[in-house]
């Protein structure tokens, strides 16, 4: 049986410089508490998987259950799938993706790859390490996350 291999045009340096960013940009407003600046990272129809399992559909339920454990939000503002005892732990936390690697599956679409450091966590003071899946297609100039996937590697709080 012949096999058939994918052609498509190399993505440019630009597109990656692009795609990096756009990950960065997840630490950034982590680190800066402003889930304003968290929101135009997601597409509206996204998805994410946290570091417990949780699959949070769209940009809104994302975002809201990250300004929760962020503590920007009131406890009983909007509905969250977080339990209680967990708002506010990220308040004082830093992010940091210590690689990130990106491959293009389409000339629209990417798919990256960064570990990453927590310190910060109100639950411990032990540095948290994982590894973040995103894909992300592009959306006029910019990438946005379409999902994204995050494992946390011998997860130690609860």
């Amino acid at each position: 049986m012949a096999t058939r291999e994918m052609t498509m045009a190399a993505p440019s340096e630009a597109d990656e410089a692009k795609v990096r960013r756009a990950v960065e940009g997840f630490a950034e407003a982590w680190n800066s508490h402003d889930l304003n600046s968290f929101t135009p990272l997601f597409a509206p129809d996204a998805t994410f998987i946290n570091v417990t399992g949780q699959w949070w559909r769209g940009r809104d339920e994302i975002v809201r259950n990250h300004a929760f454990v962020h503590g920007t939000i009131a406890k009983d503002a909007a509905p969250v799938t977080l339990p209680v005892h967990v708002y506010g732990v990220f308040k004082n936390s830093t992010h940091n993706f210590n690689r990130v690697e990106v491959r293009f599956l389409g000339p629209d679409t990417a798919l990256a790859h960064g570990t990453w450091t927590l310190v910060g966590d109100a639950r411990t003071v032990q540095e948290r390490h994982g590894v973040m899946t995103l894909v992300l297609c592009r959306d006029g100039d910019r990438w946005r996350y379409a999902a994204v996937q995050n494992t946390e590697i011998n997860r130690s709080v609860k």
